[in-house]
């Protein structure tokens, strides 16, 4: 497969040095390995299927691509985005929605539940969770403030950990920290709180507060 590289504000160019990608770009921060994700596909190199994508294969050729009882269970929709992640910066601190609320909200079929495989880390962390007692109305008032890195857990981690992350759960991947990520086939994401950092267009990243 060819992935889709996505350059972000945090990303870097080590997925080059380390895995051998043929990134476009210096801030290149995820490599989407198998995506069905629209606009962000992975497509097929070589042979017969070359240039095809993954939702291409899952339309073509449905249930002997899936397997049965996928293809019945999903209707028809590839439901796994598979992608590595460099993180040359902090990640926003964010969190994703569930089934439910993707699709009551018309996001899609598809929450976000998601795990990490690490496989390198500079003495790096990941933020999962908040602190004993911090409820929401104290996580307001800290994304107001500017002290969430005051609320929310942070965990060294070491290559070889493994990060599960519901939906719902506040977290963010760290600095100096690379992942496999395998998790359900969607890009939602809900920003808390983004360091006031500018994006390629020098304007503040969108917060998702309410």
């Amino acid at each position: 497969m060819t992935p889709y590289f996505r350059p972000v504000v945090w990303g870097g160019n080590r997925l080059a040095s380390a895995y051998g990608k043929q990134i476009p770009s210096d801030d290149i921060g995820e490599s989407f390995e198998v995506s069905a994700v629209p606009e962000m596909e992975s497509v097929v190199a070589s042979g017969p299927l070359a240039r095809k994508n993954v939702q291409d294969l899952t339309t073509d050729y449905g249930p002997a691509f899936l397997g049965e009882t996928v293809y019945e269970r999903y209707d028809g929709e590839f439901p796994l985005l598979i992608k590595l992640l460099d993180a040359n910066d902090d990640l926003s601190i964010q969190v994703h929605p569930d089934d439910t609320y993707a699709r009551t909200n018309q996001l899609g079929n598809f929450g976000k539940m998601e795990a990490w495989y690490v496989l390198r880390s500079e003495e790096g962390r990941v933020a999962s969770g908040m602190k004993p007692g911090v409820d929401k109305q104290a996580l307001v008032e800290a994304i107001d403030a500017g002290t969430v890195e005051d609320v929310v857990e942070f965990h060294s981690v070491s290559a070889g950990d493994i990060v599960y992350l519901r939906p719902g759960s506040v977290h963010a991947l760290c600095k100096g920290v690379m992942v496999y990520e395998v998790q359900q086939s969607s890009s939602i994401t809900f920003r808390l709180y983004d360091y006031k950092r500018p994006d390629a267009d020098e304007n503040l990243r969108e917060l998702h507060i309410d």
